[in-house]
């Protein structure tokens, strides 16, 4: 299975979601992308995290 972490910066448990990711790792493909400071204008940036969004099994946000 293929997840997709996505880092918004906005949800104080991240310790504890990167917790459990890190028990999954070696079942599962994790792709992790840090877009907390990504510019709402940066379009190309966007596009390939809406990419990444479509191509995953599943979408983990911290």
């Amino acid at each position: 299975m293929k997840l997709l972490e996505l880092d918004t910066g906005l949800f104080p448990d991240r310790a504890r979601v990167e917790a459990a990711l890190g028990t999954l790792e070696e079942a599962h493909r994790i792709e992790r992308r840090d877009i907390s400071g990504l510019a709402p204008e940066d379009e190309d940036a966007w596009a390939d995290v809406v990419g990444a969004i479509r191509a995953a099994d599943s979408v983990i946000t911290k």
